[in-house]
């Protein structure tokens, strides 16, 4: 038997990708130029240290920069740049964070909401995936004229096989938002507004059957 359950959330986390690069004729000046706008992009989130998780680098690069010039790849100059992953776990600061970012010349993109796997809410939608499963159970035996004994075995769907249950839940939910932010940020922060996230979960359960008893 399958049961079902189903809870909406405000989200308690976020992530962003912010990036941060630099030109120049030389390798070592688009670097150095890179590592100046990284370091004001660290003294904001060193202001906001208190809201925020894990703060993770996915990508740092030095490489040429060309164009395409009668027939052939010319080389322009070079740029540098470093891409971060910033959760944050203050979600009442995520405006007026991307908003100092943004000033201090990030480009800023990739912004999710996510409820964390600790969130109550994952407890309830179980709790009803439970409740709905053993609620299906027997009203089905019910109309089968059947008894039903007790649990035989309990999974969420595609955990269990051939003489062995387990698995963990699920990490957390994510809604993504489409918002992109370049450098140069408005005198105001820009309204963040999260929307609630919708957590479902499912469990399926086997039972015995009850043998009925032969009238003697």
């Amino acid at each position: 038997m399958r049961g079902e359950g189903e809870v909406r959330a405000m989200p308690d986390l976020a992530s962003v990708q912010i990036g941060v690069e630099g030109d120049g004729l030389s390798r070592d000046e688009a670097y150095q130029t890179a590592s100046t706008a990284a370091a004001a992009v660290d003294r904001v989130l060193a202001d906001f240290e208190a809201g925020l998780g894990r703060v993770t680098t996915s990508a740092l690069a030095v490489q040429p920069k060309t164009r395409w010039r009668k027939g052939e790849s010319q080389r322009t100059g070079w740029q540098a740049f470093r891409v971060s992953v910033i959760e944050i776990t203050d979600t009442s600061r995520v405006g007026e964070l991307l908003h100092a970012l943004a000033a201090a010349g990030a480009n800023i993109s990739g912004l999710a909401w996510m409820v964390a796997p600790a969130n109550e809410a994952f407890a309830l939608a179980r709790g009803m995936a439970g409740e709905d499963a053993a609620a299906r159970a027997e009203q089905y035996a019910h109309a089968l004229g059947i008894s039903l004994g007790p649990v035989a075995w309990a999974s969420e769907p595609g955990l269990r096989s051939t003489g062995q249950v387990g698995g963990t839940g699920p990490m957390g939910l994510r809604a993504v938002a489409a918002a992109s932010v370049g450098a140069g940020a408005a005198e105001e922060p820009i309204n963040v507004n999260p929307e609630e996230i919708t957590i479902q979960a499912a469990l399926e359960v086997g039972y015995y059957i009850v043998a009925a008893q032969s009238e003697s």
